[in-house]
């Protein structure tokens, strides 16, 4: 298995990072496509929730699994990526008036020895993800 953890800190209170970013269904931002395919469990925040997100050339199909408004959810990836077996964790740590946003992901490549990529391709793609939020937040 092939693992990251991303860290970065928003000027943004969690609260307000969990509104942007807490409901899978939903684009955190204008650069976000999200393409709900099914639609989770209401009365568990959504859970088995099944989306397409879209960050620039990066397109996946993600599952839900779970979630604990407002610290944290977790994911896999269906398809749509070179990597087998992915699940994520997004995490959003107060920090004052900041957030700590610690977002990690395990898998397994498909090609042998392409884990580097396929690890900075995903560390773009939140990071990405994230810029998005701070610009959701500031157009408000």
């Amino acid at each position: 298995m092939t693992s990251f953890t991303l860290t970065r800190k928003v000027d943004l209170p969690a609260e307000k990072v969990w509104e942007i970013i807490g409901d899978f269904t939903k684009s955190p931002g204008p650069g976000v496509l999200v393409e709900v395919e099914k639609q989770g469990d209401p009365n568990s925040y959504g859970i088995g929730a099944i989306r397409t997100i879209t960050i620039g050339k990066v397109r996946v199909r993600e599952r839900l699994e779970s979630v604990d408004p407002p610290k944290s959810f977790t994911y896999t990836i269906l398809s749509g990526a070179p990597v087998k077996n992915y699940s994520g964790k997004a995490e959003f740590i107060p920090k004052g008036l900041s957030t700590e946003i610690r977002w990690s992901g395990e898998f397994s490549p498909k090609i042998p020895f392409t884990g580097w990529i396929c690890c900075k391709v995903s560390k773009g793609a939140v990071n990405g993800l994230i810029d998005e939020i701070e610009k959701a937040a500031s157009s408000e």
